[in-house]
């Protein structure tokens, strides 16, 4: 039978158990990990310094040299008309400054740049393909042997070039910056002054072939012009030639002739009128006495003698009547003188009332072939008004062509003149000069308390690391439950077979 009654006795099973450490580590425990691993916080602080003087030392550095241009958007205004003149709206500026960023970076720029520097002979810009057959089979095995034509000087320093040139433009300035990278200070400070010398020769370049091309074509264009001018001048002459419109001084001649035939009637009427006057006076005086005064107009010498001579005549008659009285012989004799001498006067007045009756005759005469003349001169001006229409409509063609012909003259000469002449209003504000500084690598006073931080921060992280792993062992290790004593089970199983 079992015997129940013998107690089983044995050692009570200890278990320890994994406190939890969710929460993370306490600071206790970091500064712990951290001192028991400051040998790898060291080695990490020299092993990262060691690093990074090393590496100083195998690179290249380089030097960076800026040289600063201002655009002026709006150029300059040497002549009244010009070509390529910019004339930009209140947004436009900024625009016109971006687009001469892109202009340096263009390739006519740069090939300036590079042919003045010489950087298709320069080893840093060209770099001499490697004889290395080992390399060069792997290159032909993989395809990366480049095509001869790819291997021009000019085209591998173009690019390399490309890779260390930076062009900007300032924030809300027009100042254009264009930095420039290389291994020697001097040269990176010539390169860019190049750039800009040859930005400066573009931009010339530029406008005088725009003006050069305007020329040309104002050139071409005035050919045409000229002809057609001379046509329309040709038609002007056939049209007048055909229609008798004959014109001098700019005006018809139908036109002088009319104003001239109208000045002659004015005059002829006037002398009409004045030998008319002059008739009527001289029939009036024909019918006077001897030695009635006669009017001025009237008076000749021949008359004016006859006159003088019958008045004294006269006189002397008749004192000679009053002293000898009238019966007297001697008066018959002076009374035949006064007769003879009245026949004369009378004579003289017929020839001359027979003189201005011809005056009044050839006045009246002339007026009437004035008139005649002018009738004439009317009609033919009548039918001139009438082709005169066709005239003026020929003429303002004319006129019109030549005012064209005559513009496309002139600015086709400004144009000439524009390709020797440079209004580009751009100057540089700062010119290139050679880095007291590198640009890479940094300077050993940056890199080597940042290499010597993070040389601490990967040995702390190995220390830490390793704590924890350690800790972990360690907990494990009293986390194993201890054996219970043999003799006590032995003594509990005989127990229970009796």
């Amino acid at each position: 039978m079992f015997d129940f009654a013998t107690p089983i006795r044995g050692e009570p099973v200890q278990v320890v158990l994994q406190h939890s450490e969710s929460a993370g580590p306490s600071l206790r425990t970091v500064a712990r990990r951290l001192w028991g691993g400051l040998s790898f916080i060291l080695l990490g602080g020299l092993f990262m310094l060691a690093v990074a003087v090393a590496v100083m030392g195998l690179l290249t550095p380089s030097y960076t040299s800026t040289i600063q241009i201002l655009i002026d958007p709006s150029d300059l205004r040497v002549v009244e008309n010009e070509i390529s003149a910019r004339t930009p709206q209140a947004d436009a500026g900024v625009s016109i400054a971006e687009s001469q960023v892109r202009v340096i970076q263009s390739d006519n720029v740069l090939r300036r740049a590079v042919a003045k520097v010489g950087l298709a002979e320069d080893d840093e810009f060209v770099k001499p393909d490697s004889n290395n057959p080992v390399i060069v089979g792997l290159k032909r095995a993989l395809g990366m042997t480049p095509p001869p034509a790819s291997r021009d000087p000019v085209n591998l320093a173009l690019d390399t070039l490309r890779l260390k040139l930076t062009v900007r433009r300032a924030e809300r300035t027009f100042v254009i910056e264009v930095a420039v990278q290389s291994r020697d200070p001097e040269k990176a400070a010539r390169i860019a002054n190049a750039i800009g010398d040859a930005y400066f020769a573009e931009e010339a370049g530029a406008r005088t072939e725009a003006a050069r091309r305007a020329s040309d074509a104002l050139s071409a264009r005035l050919n045409a012009l000229r002809q057609d001018v001379e046509a329309a001048e040709s038609k002007v002459v056939r049209y007048r030639e055909e229609n008798h419109l004959v014109a001098s001084s700019g005006r018809l001649l139908t036109d002088q002739q009319l104003g001239d035939l109208n000045q002659q009637l004015v005059t002829a009427s006037i002398k009409t009128a004045e030998a008319r006057s002059r008739l009527e006076q001289a029939r009036k005086m024909k019918v006077g006495d001897a030695g009635t005064a006669l009017p001025e107009m009237l008076q000749s010498l021949e008359m004016q003698a006859l006159r003088q001579q019958y008045a004294t005549l006269s006189r002397n008659t008749a004192e000679l009547a009053t002293r000898l009285g009238e019966r007297h012989p001697a008066m018959a004799e002076q009374y035949a003188q006064q007769r003879d001498l009245q026949r004369l006067i009378q004579r003289e007045k017929e020839r001359i009332i027979e003189t201005t009756q011809k005056d009044y005759d050839r006045a009246a005469a002339s007026e009437a072939a004035i008139q005649k003349n002018l009738e004439r001169v009317k009609t033919e001006n009548a039918a001139s008004d009438r082709a005169n229409v066709g005239l003026r409509e020929l003429e303002r063609a004319v006129e019109s062509r030549r005012g064209i012909y005559e513009t496309f003259l002139r600015r086709s000469r400004e144009a000439s003149e524009q390709e020797r002449l440079n209004n580009t209003n751009v100057r540089i504000i700062s010119p290139a000069t050679p880095a007291r500084e590198r640009t890479w690598p940094p300077s050993p006073k940056i890199v080597l308390p940042v290499a010597l931080l993070l040389g601490l921060l990967l040995g702390a992280g190995i220390a830490l690391m390793l704590g924890a792993d350690r800790d972990r062992r360690q907990a494990q290790r009293r986390s194993v439950p201890a054996p219970a004593p043999a003799p006590a089970r032995a003594r509990s199983f005989r127990a229970a077979d009796a």
